[in-house]
């Protein structure tokens, strides 16, 4: 028996052994030299059937952007293929990435062959590192109707001068070419990763996450003034929950298709008749509407959200101090193409 102790404490004293040298002099307990994380959100779970952003994005993005900040995550890559989608949510979206100020957003066009088109245009302009894969697109950000088709008169004008106004800023604030970006917006136009590359829309070209990962390790990303420590982080794959699959994102799979159709069909009367009521009420009928303030309305001009829709928008006294985003606001009036607001009370 005394023998046997012997035995058992002399392995106790290996192991220990074993265990201090791996962790190092006393008082130090590794955590410097943990692997960083990095959170990877697919877009393409969240699209819908014509590869569009949806409002299920908005909330998938938003709800992984806010863990990756709370368990301090090295950074967020969102992988990006879409042809498309609502002003809203891409306007949702852009303002999630840079609202985690202490959390780098990659935008990574992925896989080869696909796109960031029109929608996905401005979210690559907002990330923090814009990222495409080899033989990827993006640009066509020109806004069109429900439809797909051109914005008549000046409702199309002003629906381009603020989608300029939004991808011009973004690109500036990320010091990208703002002149292209433009072009994306008022000509259509549309380019390859490798252009994209030269011309400085985008950073890197790279064939996947891991190498975008290595190449951009050790860079400081501006306005957040974050270096990164991303080279051989580890990946984290985040997959939408249970009731993000069900709830909002591909829930036609499960609708019978005859209903769907139904659907489909009572929509797109009711989407005709809400454009034709807003023809003939005219700019007058806007006045006393209550919009969101999105970008600081100021003596040049900010962005309020009224209706689905972003408008320039002036403040009704110049000389006050600009109404922060947040603020609610009451339209009194129009100048040229631009609304005119103050704040509620």
């Amino acid at each position: 028996m005394r023998r046997y102790l012997t035995l058992l404490a002399a392995l106790g004293a290996v192991v220990l052994a074993a265990f201090l040298a791996a962790c190092g002099p006393l008082g130090q307990n590794g955590a410097d030299e943990a692997t960083p994380e990095v959170f990877v959100a697919d877009v393409s779970q969240t699209t819908g059937r014509n590869d569009e952003l949806t409002a299920g994005t908005v909330s998938y993005l938003e709800r992984v952007i806010s863990r990756a900040a709370e368990e301090e995550a090295e950074a967020v890559v969102i992988e990006l293929s879409t042809a498309g989608g609502r002003l809203d949510h891409t306007q949702d979206i852009v303002g999630l990435m840079g609202d985690a100020e202490q959390t780098p957003i990659f935008v990574y066009v992925t896989p080869r062959g696909s796109q960031a088109a029109s929608a996905g245009t401005f979210i690559l302009m907002g990330s923090d590192v814009a990222a495409m894969a080899p033989d990827t697109r993006t640009g066509a950000a020109t806004p069109v109707t429900f439809f797909g088709g051109d914005i008549p008169g000046d409702l199309g004008e002003k629906a381009r001068n603020d989608a300029v106004a939004l991808i011009t800023s973004l690109a500036e604030t990320h010091d990208r070419n703002v002149e292209w970006a433009e072009d994306a917006v008022r000509e259509a136009a549309a380019i390859g990763a490798q252009e994209a590359l030269e011309i400085g829309v985008i950073e890197y070209v790279e064939p996947n996450v891991e190498a975008l990962l290595e190449a951009a390790d050790g860079i400081t990303v501006e306005p957040k003034g974050i270096t990164l420590n991303t080279a051989g982080a580890t990946l984290v794959a985040q997959n939408l929950t249970f009731q993000e699959r069900f709830g909002f994102s591909r829930w036609y799979v499960i609708v019978p298709g005859v209903l769907l159709g139904l659907l489909a069909i009572g929509f797109t009367f009711a989407a005709i008749k809400s454009s034709r009521a807003r023809v003939s009420t005219g700019r007058e009928g806007m006045v006393g509407e209550v919009g969101t303030v999105r970008r600081p309305v100021g003596k040049d001009g900010g962005l309020v959200f009224v209706h689905g829709e972003l408008w320039t928008a002036l403040p009704e006294e110049p000389q006050m101090a600009p109404i922060e985003p947040g603020t609610e606001v009451e339209i009194t009036g129009f100048r040229r193409t631009a609304i005119v607001v103050r704040p509620t009370k």
